[in-house]
């Protein structure tokens, strides 16, 4: 059996020689193999994920080194793994999965904890201390607190953040003094957790970018994209299950309101087209009276409605009539008193 060496000619340790092996039969075992960040994630909540994804996700922690010569030996039998080398920076560890990697990315998202903040870090978020009571008795605390721009108030004996404050935005250096006002308050703005960076399935390297997904948004997407596939489907009339109704009715319509322009009588048609002839007849009898009221026979001239112009001024006739008769009736009165 050849004894490996590094590249000085020394021998590797045998315990390395294991690792690699073992990372190399892994690699081989499993379709999908991923990578991900250990810097910010500890050893228990690493713990709490591998008994959440026992028999489903297996995470592999090594040497960045023994990690890249896995992968280089690993070409063999899966063609581009050894890519996946360039995205190894850091602390990081191997997730080896038979399942899809955007499935299991989204279960590591959805399964992140609340943190402390630790001095040095950089904000994932904008960090927000809200109004209220802190719950601290007044002292010391109120320079604290001022200190990193929370404006305060005494009431009730408390110590109270006078409004919302912003206290460090997304992507800035979190300070020594924050973090500990932060853990203080008892705000822990931090989520910790693993995401897959990075993963290798079927000859293809997804990026982070490629395997997060935002399932309302695809959800919104995929709605987006019905309505506008049935609205064209509608608009060019082309049969399906969900247009077939609607355009049988628009075929019905159509052919209902022609039958009526052209004066077709069928069983559907013919009621409405006698309305309609009678609309017109009694419009155009109006026109006929207004220029000459003795043009058409009496019996006609019932049937036609009066205009409202006309119908205005016999009311306004009537208000004059009825004033006047008050009036008379006043005077009639007063000239009994006296007569």
């Amino acid at each position: 059996m050849a004894i490996a060496v590094t590249k000085q000619g020394r021998p590797v340790p045998e315990h390395k020689v294991k690792i690699v092996d073992e990372l190399v039969d892994l690699i081989k075992k499993h379709k999908v193999i991923a990578l991900t960040k250990m810097d910010t994630i500890g050893a228990h909540q690493v713990q709490r994920l591998r008994n959440m994804l026992r028999g489903r996700v297996l995470i592999k922690m090594a040497k960045n080194t023994l990690m890249k010569i896995a992968l280089n030996k690993a070409k063999k039998f899966k063609p581009g793994i050894e890519k996946l080398a360039d995205y190894i920076t850091g602390s990081c560890a191997f997730v080896f999965t038979n399942e899809n990697p955007v499935k299991i990315n989204l279960f590591l998202e959805r399964n992140k904890a609340k943190a402390p903040a630790k001095a040095g870090q950089t904000a994932q978020n904008d960090i927000i201390v809200p109004e209220g009571n802190t719950g601290l008795p007044p002292g010391p605390v109120i320079s604290e607190l001022n200190e990193v721009g929370i404006p305060t108030k005494v009431q009730s004996g408390s110590v109270w953040v006078a409004k919302d404050t912003v206290v460090c935005k997304k992507g800035e250096k979190i300070s020594r003094k924050l973090a500990l006002v932060l853990s203080r308050l008892g705000i822990e703005p931090m989520e910790v957790g693993l995401s897959l960076h990075a993963a290798y399935d079927d000859g293809v390297i997804f990026t982070e970018e490629e395997l997060t997904i935002h399932p309302e948004e695809i959800k919104q997407q995929i709605q987006t994209a019905h309505i506008e596939a049935f609205n064209l489907a509608l608009n060019a009339t082309v049969p399906t299950t969900d247009t077939m109704p609607i355009l049988l009715q628009k075929a019905y319509s159509e052919a209902i309101n022609l039958s009526i322009n052209a004066c077709i009588p069928t069983k559907e048609t013919l009621p409405y087209i006698l309305s309609k002839a009678h609309v017109e007849a009694t419009s155009l009898a109006s026109k006929i009276l207004e220029i000459k009221p003795d043009a058409l026979p009496s019996e006609v001239v019932t049937t036609v409605p009066q205009p409202v112009e006309k119908a205005e001024v016999k009311e306004e006739e009537k208000k004059e009539e009825k004033k006047e008769e008050e009036e008379e009736e006043e005077e009639l009165g007063l000239g009994s008193l006296f007569g």
